[in-house]
């Protein structure tokens, strides 16, 4: 069948409703986002299991039926939006990767910018707290940007990546999360950077951002997953601010990124606003 025939029959197919009415024909990236979305569901409801076998368009279909009264058949898409079933599997895979990540790195920056706009570095130890405080603010914004419904989906992509021993690591999966990951890390790196220069700190010479970086999202990527399975255990401790005295809430997450400024970075000498 021809690439027109096919999306004749289709826009037919598609339009079948109960009682033969017509809704209004869908373009081919409003379908395409429709599916996304009901494929990000199916992870959501079903998790990933031991891959994303489950993600098949048999039952991504039916949850559209099911949830929007659309009828799709394979017709629908294959040759159309995606060439076959593991594409599309990939897509919805790509789809939460680079949006939660996208959400997380924003509140992290969006964060700084409005603690840089208030930090007093004008004593060594006004620096710390400054530092300090960015922290503090940044992690809490990562994590409320993080805590939500594809942030789920990701930390589960996170740990089927992690424990994917039988899974080959030239797989397609674990080939597209490697390339986000990697974009995000290149992000966090700039940002961080940015951070400890406001407050007139640098990394030690032996230590490199990269690693400073992977070992702070993994951080944040367990504290992630062990909220989900219990919340109690990392509720926010109060402490008192070093910028003003104030007592403010701290996250886990925070706490430990804060610990490792000392470990991993250092005061720059005779540095000056």
């Amino acid at each position: 069948m021809t690439e027109v025939m096919r999306g004749r029959a289709v826009d037919a197919q598609e339009a079948a409703g109960d009682g033969g009415a017509r809704p209004a024909r869908r373009s081919r990236n409003e379908l395409r986002e429709m599916l996304l979305e009901a494929g990000r569901d199916v992870l959501l409801a079903e998790g990933l299991g031991s891959g994303v076998e489950h993600l098949s368009f048999k039952r991504v279909f039916a949850h559209v039926e099911d949830t929007r009264g659309v009828r799709i058949t394979n017709a629908s898409v294959i040759g159309r939006i995606w060439d076959n079933q593991e594409d599309f599997q990939l897509d919805v895979v790509n789809s939460v990767t680079l949006s939660q990540g996208d959400e997380g790195a924003s509140a992290t920056r969006d964060a700084m910018a409005d603690v840089l706009d208030r930090i007093d570095v004008s004593t060594p130890a006004l620096r710390r707290a400054s530092l300090a405080e960015l922290v503090r603010v940044a992690c809490a914004r990562y994590l409320a940007a993080a805590s939500t419904r594809d942030g789920t989906i990701q930390m589960a992509l996170v740990t089927y990546v992690a424990a994917s021993g039988s899974v080959a690591s030239d797989s397609p999966l674990v080939e597209r999360y490697r390339q986000t990951s990697d974009l995000l890390t290149g992000r966090y790196e700039e940002l961080y950077s940015i951070g400890l220069e406001a407050c007139g700190w640098r990394l030690r010479p032996r230590y490199e951002m990269h690693e400073v970086v992977a070992l702070i999202s993994a951080v944040a990527e367990g504290i992630l997953l062990h909220r989900i399975v219990d919340p109690d255990a990392f509720r926010p401790v109060v402490l008192v601010s070093g910028l003003d005295g104030t007592e403010v809430e701290w996250t886990q997450h925070a706490i430990t990124m804060n610990a490792l400024i000392d470990v991993y970075a250092e005061p720059i000498p005779d540095w000056r606003p």
